[in-house]
């Protein structure tokens, strides 16, 4: 019975330690404002660690004119966070990014650093937008399709 109250107490512990180093949260919204529905296609590894990562997990498929919302929040540093999703119209193709990165500039000051991509392929248009930021650093960004 004290192997398996250690052995409980060390998992605990563990899971606690993975928590309290995750990056901050970041809400994704996935915005398909085509006229046909959009497909998920995992091709990066930074894409297929983002799909495990969230919370729900992203839509296979997002019908015309519909969104989607996620959460991603991976448990590597709390200095650090990313989601990245690439949907498909047909043979247009939007890539999306955003990322969370704690900047230590020269004399230690810390700096929160914010970025988003989107890069479009096969005559789609793409945009992301980064809608809000936290006190807490989690943040919220809008991934539109067209």
């Amino acid at each position: 019975m004290r192997n398996l109250m250690v052995g409980i107490m060390g998992v605990v512990s563990l899971s606690t330690v993975g928590l309290a180093h995750a990056g901050p949260p970041v809400e994704v919204t996935f915005k398909n404002m085509g006229s046909a529905k959009a497909t998920l296609k995992i091709v990066t590894s930074n894409e297929s660690s983002t799909y495990l990562a969230a919370k729900p997990k992203p839509a296979e498929e997002v019908p015309a004119g519909a969104s989607n919302n996620f959460t991603v929040q991976r448990v590597i540093s709390p200095d650090v966070n990313a989601a990245m999703v690439r949907y498909t119209i047909g043979q247009k193709t939007c890539a999306f990014g955003t990322t969370f990165q704690m900047r230590v500039l020269p004399g230690g000051i810390k700096k929160p650093e914010w970025t988003k991509t989107a890069t479009p392929s096969g005559g789609a248009t793409c945009t992301a937008i980064i809608t809000a930021t936290a006190a807490n650093y989690s943040w919220r960004v809008e991934f539109v399709m067209k």
